[in-house]
């Protein structure tokens, strides 16, 4: 095995790795913001560890599947903090 095949190798092992400890530091963290404030501060933080992790697996997996699922997973992101915010201005506004 050459250098750019090992390269190649601890790459993908890394980035694999990583994505389901990124998932679970990023449940933990929305977990911890969710019990200390607010819980769509805590929902948002862990939307973006998931997004970070999908981003990371990407770099490494370039097939249309991983495109797919990263398209997926941004999508799902802005769709939830779309409907907090909405719901929490829905309730800011003063009722007629």
């Amino acid at each position: 095995m050459d250098a750019e095949e090992a390269r190649q190798v601890f790459s993908e092992v890394v980035a694999f790795a990583a994505f389901p400890v990124l998932v679970v530091i990023g449940l933990l963290t929305a977990a911890a913001v969710t019990v200390r404030g607010d819980w769509k501060d805590g929902v948002g933080l862990g939307l973006e560890f998931w997004v970070a992790a999908g981003l990371l697996k990407l770099s490494v997996a370039t097939t249309w599947m991983a495109i797919a699922s990263a398209i997926i997973i941004i999508t799902v992101r802005r769709a939830v903090m779309w409907a907090i915010g909405r719901a929490s201005a829905a309730r800011a506004e003063p009722a007629p």
